[in-house]
């Protein structure tokens, strides 16, 4: 299990933050997971950030070996419409967004 407890993604364009989650470590009855409770993306972030996102938090999942617990509505979303995260998804939400 990796020492740090948090990890935070954040995406730049020109210089500006225009998004950052923070992942917090937690155990679950499944073993030790990155929860991802919180997405922020300034609007007018340029199209393509949320990608640029998922991106970083599945090379995270890979160079742990854990896996991700998104909590956000945008990353579950996200989620559902990528089956290929599929092997870092830790516990299906039970929710469907449209």
């Amino acid at each position: 299990m990796p020492e740090e407890r948090e990890k935070v993604i954040e995406i730049k364009a020109d210089g500006q933050l225009v998004s950052k989650s923070p992942l917090l470590l937690i155990d679950r009855k499944s073993g030790p997971v990155w929860a991802m409770n919180q997405l922020f993306i300034a609007p007018g972030a340029p199209e393509g950030t949320l990608d640029q996102v998922m991106a970083q938090v599945e090379k995270l999942c890979q160079e742990t070996g854990l896996k991700v617990w998104p909590l956000d509505p945008q990353v579950i979303a996200y989620c559902q419409k990528h089956g290929e995260l599929t092997n870092i998804w830790a516990g299906k939400p039970t929710i469907k967004l449209l």
